[in-house]
């Protein structure tokens, strides 16, 4: 995989490393980026809006050119510009004369000398051999035609196969012979980006569909490391013609940049459906793990490249269908409506699976269960744990950093020595709905306790015998749709064996409390039946009394004290 690809470069490649940490290509997709910095400008007021656009397409375009005191030196490549073309036609009347000029050069139709149409004849690709867009030269076949142009065609072709021939999604709508005919038009050029897809124009269908072009780097040379057995250039060549092909697929349903965060997940997620070899994704999926008290439905940053996990999850645990379903019902819906109209064969809608999805992205790496959750899930990254803890009696917990709405924390407790039944309860702002997870592991077993709150309430977890475990992790989900940086209190405790009247202390009350039930009918122990099992034998019976009047009274040992 990438990661053990790098620790044999520690060892053995450190002149490649030092090569890399110099030009930003080994690690270039966590480097501040032009287009980045110009977002984050826009984040502080120091630019509006429409020059943000401006600036991010001359940093994706025109580096050499546009490198301003908000930028850096050097220009690592972006993973796809395809939303920022959506923002530039969006806010196309928005822009002054000279700044539509400008943008004029870069969001058209490019010109080329040189076309090749894909073996299956979806795709017409244009290149150019010199100048600062051409291709590289390799022709290993002396057909006239470079490697990396009849590439395009095959990875393409594989695309449209399994998007149209095999699932059955909307093609492209076709562009009135733009590019020289109806074939799907792709260009070669130099580009800080792995590729983008230009929104065309509208056509007359009922919805608020687009005709597309894609354009593609030109060579992927010192891109990001990948799994590709044939190298991390076609790799990365591979997971730009899947990525950005979809989008055009994803235009022919709706061209909404609201929904932007759900189009980039379902493209980078499709990038592992069409060549599972590559792994590309990877790369971008510590974005959202390292952030999961981020909105799911953010568009900032690389995050949304990261919700890959999203559509995945969906289609492992529902069906691989429910991708198409969503963009069928997007054509009249918002994203996240879409989402509640595709789950409609199961009852549920996002706020329903939404904690679902949470303790999923717990089972990853070292923590993936052979058989269970992501198919992939040993080779994911970690989730970002919020607290961590080395004991697991903790009282009033609050978050490092609050869970947006569609988000949420974890919290993990070592165990240490505690013995008893746990509590775990978590009290939440009451603007927003919560659900509540946890997740109790030793080394051959792991629990999942879940249940949503109601409004305002908290929610309360029992699970006896915690000293057989090794850590707790406790999952503070917001459901809600909406809201940022939600508070909360999560506390952690536990009831001693023998509290069967639920005082928090083992007394003669505890006795008594056993002797009425198990004699006279009374109440069961509580929260739960456990607490009143003093000798740990699997039952309540006249031996759990005794040996709570042997403890309280006689110096007897700790009730379970032999477990």
């Amino acid at each position: 995989m990438i990661r053990d690809y790098c620790l044999k470069a520690k060892t053995a490649l450190w002149p490649v490393i030092i090569i890399c940490l110099f030009t930003g290509t080994l690690f270039g997709v966590d480097k501040d980026s032009d287009y980045h910095l110009i977002e984050a400008a826009y984040q502080s007021g120091q630019i509006g809006y429409e020059e943000k656009l401006v600036r991010q397409i001359g940093s994706i375009f025109d580096p050499q050119t546009s490198s301003t005191a908000l930028t850096t030196a050097t220009e690592p490549v972006i993973k796809s510009a395809t939303g920022l073309m959506m923002a530039v036609k969006e806010n196309w009347d928005n822009f002054s004369k000279d700044q539509q000029t400008y943008l004029s050069a870069y969001v058209g139709r490019p010109s080329m000398p040189y076309s090749y149409d894909s073996p299956g004849g979806y795709f017409k690709i244009h290149y150019n051999t010199v100048g600062s867009d051409a291709v590289p030269d390799q022709d290993d076949n002396f057909n006239s035609i470079p490697d990396i142009v009849e590439r395009a065609g095959v990875y393409c072709d594989s695309a449209y196969s399994t998007f149209i021939t095999h699932k059955g999604y909307l093609q492209p709508p076709l562009d009135d012979g733009n590019g020289g005919d109806d074939k799907y038009d792709i260009y070669f050029l130099a580009i800080s980006a792995y590729g983008t897809t230009y929104p065309d124009f509208a056509t007359d269908s009922a919805w608020n569909d687009f005709s597309s072009f894609m354009g593609i780097h030109r060579n992927f040379y010192g891109f990001p490391l990948n799994d590709d057995p044939e190298g991390d250039t076609i790799g990365a060549h591979k997971a730009t013609c899947a990525h950005e092909y979809f989008h055009a697929v994803q235009l022919a349903y709706d061209n909404d940049f609201d929904n932007l965060w759900l189009m980039e997940a379902c493209a980078t997620r499709m990038e592992e459906v069409v060549f599972p070899e590559v792994n590309d994704n990877y790369n971008y999926q510590h974005y959202f793990f390292n952030d999961p008290e981020t909105s799911l439905a953010s568009n900032s940053g690389y995050h949304m490249y990261g919700t890959f996990n999203w559509p995945t999850y969906l289609e492992e645990k529902f069906d691989p269908m429910i991708t198409k379903r969503t963009w069928e019902a997007i054509r009249y819906n918002s994203a996240l409506d879409a989402l509640d109209s595709a789950f409609a064969p199961y009852a549920v809608e996002v706020a329903d699976i939404f904690a679902d999805f949470t303790y999923w992205n717990y089972f990853t790496g070292s923590r993936a269960i052979p058989g269970r959750y992501y198919t992939s899930a040993a080779d994911y990254n970690e989730i970002d744990i919020d607290i961590s803890y080395p004991t697991l009696a903790h009282d009033s917990v609050v978050p490092i950093n609050g869970p947006d709405g569609l988000a949420c924390n974890y919290i993990r407790f070592e165990i240490d020595t505690a013995k008893g039944i746990l509590e775990l309860e978590l009290d939440g702002s009451s603007i927003v709905q919560w659900a509540f997870s946890a997740v109790i592991s030793d080394d051959l077993t792991d629990t999942v306790l879940s249940a949503p709150s109601q409004l305002g309430q908290p929610v309360v977890f029992y699970y006896p015998h915690i000293g057989d475990y090794q850590s707790v992790a406790a999952i503070p989900t917001v459901i809600s749709r909406y809201q940022e940086n939600n508070t909360y209190y999560l506390s952690s405790r536990v009831i001693p064996y023998g509290d069967a009247n639920f005082d928090r202390v083992v007394n003669v009350g505890d006795a008594v409390y056993l002797i009425s039930h198990i004699f006279k009918g009374g109440e069961e122990p509580v929260p739960i039946w456990e607490t009143g099992d003093a000798n740990c034998d699997g039952s309540i019976n006249v031996g759990d009394a005794v040996t709570v009047i042997n403890f309280v009274f006689k110096g007897g040992p700790e009730p379970c004290s032999s477990r």
